[in-house]
């Protein structure tokens, strides 16, 4: 299996800096987004939550 990884966006904010990265796992037709903040990696359906959550953890 493949898996092709693209950071979409960086959100700075007070408390550091998270990645929305966009994750097509080959055989797949929609993509899952992982916000990468400091050693965590959450995994979202939806690029509008994975953003949410960023936002929030970078204290914006």
């Amino acid at each position: 299996m493949t898996t092709e990884r693209h950071v979409l966006v960086t959100v700075e904010g007070p408390k550091g800096t998270a990645e929305i990265v966009e994750v097509f796992v080959d055989g797949s037709n929609s993509p899952e987004y992982e916000v990468h903040f400091e050693d965590q990696v959450h995994v979202h359906k939806a690029e509008g939550a994975a953003s949410i959550q960023a936002t929030e953890l970078v204290g914006n």
